[in-house]
């Protein structure tokens, strides 16, 4: 009964925070996170301390995923566990939508560590494994100040 109160609160950050990608939303997506907040890819990992660095990321993944022709995702939880009572460890797995439906890359997991804050349940940390999409992962890793070759 447990894990399926988890799973349950998973597809929910799960549901919201992919409505917001799309809808541009960044109040929405952010209210889903807590700072600092620990994003991991192949390529490294890397602590977001501030709401504006946040955003830079936000809007670095939108980008990427405009240019890949991304329009939806088809996101499942594969697996939400009660860690303790405050905490929930989360596996979904995300695949990239074109506007015909089809593809746009291989699909991918991601682990999240969600804590609960008072009343609400927010994402801490996310280590993402995009084992084929350099781009993808240079989006979620970018930083003010740094600009790679996709700009």
């Amino acid at each position: 009964m447990q894990d399926s109160a988890a799973e349950s609160i998973a597809e929910e950050l799960l549901y919201i925070t992919g409505k917001a990608l799309l809808e541009a939303d960044f109040r929405m997506f952010s209210e889903c996170f807590r700072l600092p907040q620990m994003m991991e890819t192949v390529d490294g990992r890397r602590l977001i301390a501030t709401e504006s660095e946040f955003l830079y990321t936000f809007n670095s993944v939108r980008r990427h995923l405009h240019k890949c022709g991304v329009v939806d995702f088809a996101r499942t939880v594969v697996s939400a566990k009660f860690l303790d009572a405050d905490t929930i460890g989360s596996t979904h797995v995300s695949i990239l939508l074109g506007a015909d439906g089809q593809e746009r890359g291989r699909p991918y997991p991601v682990y999240s560590v969600i804590r609960r804050h008072g009343n609400i349940w927010q994402i801490v940390s996310s280590l993402y494994a995009i084992l084929d999409n350099p781009a993808y992962n240079e989006a979620l890793m970018a930083t003010p100040g740094f600009h790679s070759t996709d700009h």
